[in-house]
This record gives C-alpha cells, sequence and structure tokens, in this order.
C-alpha cells in the first residue's frame, strides 16, 4: 500500500506531522515493551543452546579421552567398553617378535607367549623381467581378444581389457574390479606385482578363466618351463595367504587371520616367529588410571563451574534490551557496554539447568549394582552391589563447592591397586537392561512399567555413566525448551535420536513457540497504532479543514466591515 502524501498547518500553522509522531510514540511504548520480550527470549534462547553444546562436547571429549569412544575412518563415533581401555592395565615384555599392550580386563600376572607361525596374505610376482613397452595383446596373445575386447576373470571379477593397454593400466583396472588386491608394475624393476590386502586363509588371488591364466603365463607369474595354461598348477592359479599361530600359555596353537590379535586382554602385535616361549608381564598402572580419573573430574569441575556460574548471574533489571530507535541514539561503545548487563542473568536459578545439576549429584552417590530388583531384600541388595564412589575417595567438597568433586589420592590409589576392577565397574559399568522412554501418551501402568525399567538400568549404570546418561537427558530437556539451534549434528553424536521429540513436534521449541505469539502481540500492536495515526491524520485535516473555512469567513467580514467606511 502506497502512503498517501500528506500536508498539514497550512491553515493552522501547526506542525501537524511531528504532533502525529509525538502522539503515535506515546501509544508505541507497548510494542517497544514487546519487541523486548521478543530480544530477551533469543538472548535466552542462544544461552540454552550454548549450554547443550558445552555439555555435548564436555560429553564427546570426556569419552574419547577415556577410550569409550573412537572415531572411524569415515568419521563415524563408535562407542566401546570399559574392559577394553588401555590406560587400566599395562603389559611389558622384552620380546622383539611381538609388540603387546593390555586391556582393562587383562588378568594381571605373567603369560607366556610362543608365536609358531605369522600370518601373511596371498601374492605374485614376475619372476622375469617385462619391457613397459608390452601391452594387453602381446602379453594375452590375440586369440583372446573380440573386436579389440579381452575379458579376464579375477576373484571372480570380469575385467575388461583393450588391445592396447599397458602394463600400469592392466594394474589399474585390476585394482578398480577387486579393491581388496593390489596391483602394479615397476618400471624400474620390470616386474608386475598383486597381492591381497588382508591376510589369512581367506586372503586369495585367483585367475578365473582362460585369459587370466594366460595373462599369468604373460606376466611371467609361473615357471619359465610352463608355456601352457593347462599346465598352470592349481596351487599357482589360486595363491592363499596363512593364517598366525600363537601358543598362550602353553596351550595348544590358536589360529588367527590376522598379526594384530587380542587373546584374554592382551592386544598383540605379531612381527616374527619365536623357537620359545616369551614371557608377559601384566600389572595395574595405578598411575595412569588415576591419571585419566583425576582428568575427568578435572573437566567435571569446569563443567560444574560453568553452570554454577550462570545459574548465579547478575540480574540487571533497569538494563533492558535496546530498540532501533534507542541504538540510533547511542555509540557502538556504549550499546556493547548495555547489552553486556542487559545479557547478565538469562540463565539465573534456571529451574532446568538446576535440575540436570540435582539430579547428576544424587546418582552420583547411589551405589551401583551387578542385577538390580525394585523388590530385592537388603540381604540381596548387599549382595549385588559392587560400590559407591565415596568408597574410594571420590566426595563432593564443602557446600561451598556446589557439588564439585574431590579425591583423596591415597585412597583412590590404593583402591585401584588392590582392586581395580571394582573401580572401574563403580565408575564406568554400563547395564544390560534395555533403554526405554517414558512418553506423553503412555498409560498410568505404562509409566509405571517404565519408571521400573529406567531405575533399574540407572541402578546397574556406572556413577561417571550416569553423569553422560543425566547430561543427555538435560540436553534433550534444553532442545524441547529452545530447539537445537545450529548444533544438530554435534547434539546427534551425543545420541543419534536425541531430536526425536523435537522433529516430531514441528520443529518447534517451547521458546519458538513464545517467540511466536510475541510477533503476533507485535503485529497486532503495530496494526492498532496505523490505525490510531490515520484517525490522528483525519482530526488533524478536520481542524485544518475548519481553520481554513473560519479563515475564510474572517476573511469576508474584514472585508465587509472595511468596505463600509468611506
Amino acid at each position: 500500500m502506497v502512503n498517501p502524501i500528506r500536508f498539514g498547518g497550512i491553515a493552522s500553522g501547526l506542525d501537524t506531522e511531528s504532533l502525529v509522531k509525538q502522539l503515535v510514540s506515546a501509544e508505541k511504548t507497548r510494542v517497544d515493551k514487546f519487541t523486548q520480550q521478543k530480544i530477551w527470549k533469543q538472548w535466552q534462547q542462544n544461552a540454552y543452546n550454548e549450554t547443550n553444546k558445552t555439555m555435548a562436547n564436555f560429553i564427546l571429549d570426556t569419552r574419547k579421552n577415556l577410550g569409550l569412544t573412537r572415531t572411524t575412518a569415515t568419521g563415524t563415533l563408535v562407542s566401546g567398553s570399559i574392559n577394553n581401555v588401555d590406560w587400566v592395565k599395562k603389559a611389558s615384555s622384552s620380546s622383539t617378535a611381538f609388540d603387546v599392550t593390555a586391556s582393562a580386563n587383562a588378568p594381571s600376572g605373567l603369560v607366556n607367549i610362543k608365536v609358531n607361525q605369522l600370518a601373511k596374505g596371498a601374492n605374485v610376482s614376475s619372476q622375469r623381467d617385462l619391457d613397459s613397452s608390452l601391452t594387453a595383446e602381446s602379453i594375452i596373445g590375440a586369440g583372446n581378444f573380440v573386436d579389440g575386447k579381452a575379458t579376464i576373470k579375477i576373484n571372480n571379477e570380469d575385467i575388461v581389457l583393450e588391445s592396447t593397454d599397458t602394463l600400469s593400466i592392466i594394474a589399474q583396472k585390476i585394482r578398480v574390479a577387486a579393491p581388496e588386491l593390489n596391483a602394479s608394475y615397476d618400471s624400474g624393476a620390470k616386474r608386475f606385482f598383486m597381492s591381497t590386502k588382508n591376510t589369512g586363509e581367506e586372503a586369495t588371488i585367483s585367475f578365473d578363466n582362460d585369459a587370466a591364466k594366460s595373462l599369468m603365463l604373460g606376466l611371467n607369474f609361473v615357471d619359465e618351463t610352463i608355456n601352457d595354461i593347462a599346465n598352470i598348477p592349481a596351487a599357482d592359479s589360486t595363491r592363499t595367504g596363512q593364517a598366525a599361530l600363537i601358543e598362550y600359555n602353553g596351550g595348544t596353537p590358536i589360529k588367527y587371520q590376522s598379526n594384530n590379535i587380542s587373546i584374554n586382554g592382551l592386544n598383540l602385535t605379531l612381527k616374527a616367529e619365536t623357537t620359545a616361549a616369551e614371557a608377559v608381564s601384566v600389572d595395574t598402572d595405578v598411575d595412569g588410571a588415576y591419571n585419566k580419573i583425576k582428568e575427568f573430574v578435572d573437566e567435571y569441575n569446569k563443567l560444574i563451574d560453568g553452570f554454577n556460574s550462570k545459574l548465579s548471574e547478575k540480574t540487571y533489571r533497569d538494563f533492558h534490551p535496546l530498540t532501533d530507535e534507542q541504538k540510533e541514539a547511542m555509540s557502538e561503545g556504549d550499546i556493547k557496554l548495555w547489552e553486556e548487563k542487559a545479557k547478565s542473568g538469562l540463565l539465573k536459578d534456571d529451574e532446568t539447568i538446576t535440575s540436570i545439576m540435582q539430579t547428576i549429584r544424587q546418582d552420583l552417590y547411589k551405589p551401583v549394582f551387578n542385577s538390580y530388583r525394585l523388590d530385592m531384600t537388603e540381604e540381596q541388595k548387599k549382595s549385588e552391589t559392587i560400590g559407591s564412589i565415596y568408597d574410594f575417595g571420590i566426595t563432593t567438597g564443602s557446600w561451598r563447592d556446589n557439588g564439585k568433586l574431590t579425591i583423596d589420592e591415597t585412597k583412590l590409589k590404593d583402591a585401584l591397586r588392590n582392586d581395580s576392577e571394582k573401580v572401574l565397574n563403580t565408575l564406568f559399568k554400563t547395564s544390560d537392561t534395555p533403554e526405554v522412554t517414558i512418553n506423553k501418551d503412555d498409560t498410568p501402568e505404562q509409566r509405571s512399567a517404565k519408571q521400573i525399567q529406567i531405575d533399574k538400568r540407572k541402578s546397574e549404570t556406572g556413577a561417571f555413566n550416569r553423569i553422560f546418561d543425566n547430561l543427555t537427558s538435560g540436553i534433550k530437556n534444553i532442545v524441547d525448551k529452545s530447539g537445537p539451534g545450529s548444533e544438530s549434528a554435534l547434539l546427534r553424536s551425543v545420541k543419534s535420536n536425541i531430536l526425536i521429540d523435537y522433529v516430531t513436534s514441528g520443529y518447534r521449541s517451547a521458546i519458538d513457540k513464545d517467540v511466536s505469539e510475541i510477533d503476533k502481540r507485535i503485529t497486532r500492536e503495530t496494526e492498532r497504532l496505523a490505525s490510531l495515526e490515520e484517525r490522528y491524520w483525519k482530526q488533524f485535516t478536520a481542524l485544518e479543514k475548519a481553520m481554513s473555512q473560519m479563515n475564510s469567513q474572517s476573511s469576508w467580514l474584514s472585508q465587509q466591515f472595511g468596505g463600509g467606511q468611506q
């Protein structure tokens, strides 16, 4: 809609436009109030999203540091067990035939390892020189080509060769068709090489048709006395790798398809065969385990410090968000200082974050059970209890510490030295009880049954894993309140289905809904102000018209009276 051009004050001499602006401005305070409410809500939303980002990074970073997750070559996060971490036990050996590390579940003591055989892959190479000018046709013979093309079958894969293909191109086509194989031509050595990428008895190189066997002859893969594919031994046309064989503590040989093996908590990289058993010593790495636990506690305390800082941040009630008009009258420096005050206390005494902290604290001190049922007797609970964190010196400090953890170094190291398995299970045990979620449409009976299962799962979960679980639940609660912001991928790295409720709700959080309602109020109020402005203009226009008529009458009277005097 085109705004009409208005002229005021012609008859009255009033600055009509200025007067209308002042009158409307007096009514505009409600729009400004709603706008400030909207800005404050958006600031709070950003504060919540930053809190979620902090919690997500804490979970991901500490779990990675503890070895509870690892990143694959494709960038995927994979969860692991505390039993597989390498910082609890240490293994030492003077052997040069293998490298060895110990997982947390490796039994302490001496172990004897004998390497009878290394795992190998299949391989084949030219027995005599090959000229780099050779082509596919000259290698396998013109009789294998039809219309300039020949199909060789290697590892049951069809590979189409052109008659003019060079040795390097042949190698490239083999690698593409059979990616489990290495294939190359070395022009310096004048030899063609093929090998499997994996080791073991399933690692094979097979030449499966006559054209492929002709390739074997042409690449000098067989003895020079063989000049016909019919005479190629079966063992030559199918090359197979071999498995590794080791003896553990004098037992019968155990077969592995790789030289990287795990046995009874030991991780071995085999490098050479041995003529006799060689000793490996396994013991608890008390200092290493203590340092990992302390690193986790230090990071946890930083997280709690951040929470406490936000919850206790001072609120400046006289500093409201600035409107655009207010910013126009201020310098950038003044705006920055003002907004620092206005943004202070966005999460002061926040119920959601306070609830997260309270739940974490409550669950930290509850005992961890091997197995748990709601109807267990005290005697059964006692027999199924693994322990609590205060058993080995991890406690909350004084009330001034607001939930931060402290470690009694001597007590924790003694516990690790005497029973590291108990310490690890108390901190990091995972429950086999399936995870369930209470839904809004569940019946009271369903809610009750699910709550029993949730309590069982929590009772069977280690104290530090409870921290992860409660933070994950807290992230989900904040997403329901404020949305994921720009961190959807990060939050899904914590738990793949963490945004499911947000998605099914139509991608609208509680704050999004609040902002939408405020926008509606702003729109209604803006429309009311536009209508009010129009009414004021009509009133002033009527005034101008009346003033104009009065002025005309006054002028006419003056003329009449003036005209009668001679």
